[in-house]
């Protein structure tokens, strides 16, 4: 004899359970769903480039905007606007818009929803030259002034979030001291303060020049472009992907055959002054830069007047963290400080 009310009761026990399974799984769908939903849009939505010069004493100081075709009007409200600003040596372009795959960090910052510029500093890439200065910090610091005060004009935005790479931690970091109410975030990518004494010590010897007198510009060379990828440690473990490097060194080249010499202006570090930068900062570097070191930025970063900051050091990266395999993590870094409340 079979026990009908106890089938039954097992029957509806599996039936409330497939519902509840059902509906979480809806729940959950609909969690993953979205965002997928959102980042195939994101990834659909062509980025649009243009080019601008704002105006500084007479110099034309080029910038490179990208940003999500037709959400011009959305800055005003959003407020996500970021400018970058490159180095000692190649200009902003090659630097922040690679376009090789996923590496261009002003195509990731552009989908999803920022205004996003890279500056090319006196001196470099597509921006006037001068014989009056070596495009040192103070000179670029104007530079980035007269850029900001372009860029928020255009977009009716107050400030901007800032992020400099290497010798453009010096440039950015001076601007953000000087204009703390123009800036959001401030970003310091391998950074220094003082410098190691082994940096001293090489710097001192370039400044040098083996006794010769040092020009204002440097004639550039692939093996200057592709030093970044391997110095120090990344020598004997290498963090970059052959093709990426190769097409950095034919841009890079391409907008820079020749550089200032503004690491003199290196010789009178410290520059920045962290007990005056208020503003919410972060500072990250790769564990095998030859460049930004531990030992230099932890006193620098306790010292910091705001509180609001963060230190990030990312395994095996090297000074060109941006260009290399583990590319997407620093993105994230640097896309999750900026989107923060």
């Amino acid at each position: 004899m079979i026990d009908v009310s106890h089938q039954s009761k097992h029957a509806a026990l599996a039936l409330a359970l497939a519902l509840v399974v059902l509906s979480w799984a809806g729940v959950c769908a609909g969690d993953i769903l979205k965002p997928a939903s959102e980042e195939h849009k994101a990834a659909t939505t062509p980025i649009s480039g243009k080019a601008h010069y704002a105006l500084r004493d007479g110099l034309r100081i080029y910038l490179w905007e990208k940003y999500q075709a037709g959400s011009e009007d959305s800055f005003r409200r959003s407020g996500k606007v970021a400018v970058l600003v490159h180095g000692g040596t190649w200009s902003g372009r090659p630097d922040f818009d690679l376009q090789i795959r996923d590496y261009s960090l002003m195509d990731l910052l552009a989908a999803h929803g920022y205004d996003v510029w890279a500056i090319d500093i006196h001196g470099y890439g597509h921006s006037d030259k001068t014989d009056k200065d070596w495009s040192g910090v103070q000179s670029a610091a104007a530079d980035i002034a007269a850029a900001v005060e372009y860029i928020t004009k255009l977009r009716g935005v107050d400030k901007v979030d800032l992020l400099g790479w290497s010798a453009g931690t010096q440039r950015a970091g001076l601007y953000a001291m000087q204009h703390p109410e123009r800036v959001g975030k401030l970003i310091l990518y391998a950074p220094q303060w003082k410098g190691t004494a082994g940096y001293r010590e090489q710097l001192r010897k370039r400044i040098d020049n083996g006794g010769k007198p040092l020009g204002q510009y440097r004639i550039n060379t692939e093996t200057a472009a592709r030093s970044d990828f391997v110095e120090g440690q990344l020598a004997l473990d290498p963090q970059f992907e052959e093709d990426v490097v190769a097409l950095y060194a034919r841009e890079a080249l391409q907008t820079d055959p020749e550089s200032p010499n503004a690491f003199v202006d290196s010789a009178n570090l410290p520059v920045l002054d962290p007990l005056r930068i208020t503003v919410p900062t972060m500072i990250i570097f790769g564990e095998y830069d030859y460049f930004a070191k531990e030992e230099d930025l932890l006193p620098f970063f306790s010292q910091l007047k705001t509180r609001d900051k963060r230190f990030v050091l990312l395994p095996h990266g090297g000074h060109a963290l941006i260009l290399e395999k583990d590319h997407r993590r620093f993105q994230q870094e640097v896309l999750g400080f900026f989107d923060r409340p």
